[in-house]
Parts: C-alpha cells; sequence; structure tokens
C-alpha cells in the first residue's frame, strides 16, 4: 500500500512517529514528492528504520541527485509525463537500472495501459499503475 503525504503529514509523523504504528507496518510505503523530501529529509533520514519512503513523481529539474542516491527510498512512482519524456532516451534504462540494483522499486501512474512486460523489464519498470486522469497525487 503507498500512502502519499503532504509536508504536513509528514511533519506530524516526524514529530510523532509512535502515534503511526499502522504505517510502520511491512506493506505500507510512504509516498513523498521531491519538495518535502528536501525540506525534511535530515528528519527523515532519522525514521527510516520503522518507515518505508517512495519518492512521488522522480525530481524536478535542477534536483540534487546526491540527495536522492543518499537516502534509502525502497520505491519510486514515475508520473506519465517524466516516463512519456525520457523512455525512448539511451540513458534511461541505465537510469533505472541504478535503482533495480539497490533493489528500488519503480512504479509508473499512467492513463495509457501497461507496455508488454518485455518493455517492463527490458526498463526496469516493477509496476503500472493505470489511473483515470493524469496529474499528481498532490493536484
Amino acid at each position: 500500500m503507498i500512502i502519499p503525504l503532504s509536508l504536513q503529514q509528514i511533519k506530524q509523523i516526524i514529530a510523532t512517529p509512535e502515534q503511526y504504528p499502522f504505517w510502520q507496518q511491512p506493506h505500507v510505503r510512504l509516498a513523498i514528492n521531491y519538495e518535502i523530501f528536501k525540506e525534511c529529509r535530515l528528519a527523515l533520514a532519522e525514521i527510516t528504520d520503522v518507515f518505508s519512503f517512495w519518492l512521488l513523481d522522480f525530481a524536478p529539474p535542477g534536483a540534487d541527485w546526491r540527495l536522492i542516491e543518499s537516502f534509502p527510498f525502497t520505491g519510486i512512482a514515475l508520473n506519465e509525463a517524466f516516463f512519456n519524456a525520457n523512455y525512448q532516451k539511451f540513458t534511461f534504462p541505465f537510469l533505472l537500472s541504478t535503482f533495480a540494483e539497490r533493489e528500488i522499486k519503480v512504479i509508473v501512474r499512467s492513463t495509457q495501459p501497461a507496455p508488454p512486460a518485455e518493455v517492463m523489464k527490458a526498463l526496469h519498470i516493477a509496476g503500472w499503475q493505470q489511473q483515470g486522469r493524469a496529474g499528481s497525487l498532490f493536484s
């Protein structure tokens, strides 16, 4: 289960992690966008032993990749716009393979049906979530 969180919610979890035992279960993933991650990354690092975090919608242009690479995300959810803009680029499978090597799952949220299984495997995409409309989970 992937639960998208707002900045206010993540600050509450950071302040009182013991109040959220149901979100500490092995099947629960807390999803945050890059802006929330960047603002709260030091405090988030202190609770990664009890919570599992996913990065939503990857990162905007100009994002500090060193921050993303050094944080123990367990998954990344790509939006349709990012996927469509990048999946045919030569470097895209290599980028996703670095996540696979670190056992970080990558899923795509799209209004389009999933590509064939061999394409998903070649791109190192673990899952495809078809949604009714495009956009961010936070919109």
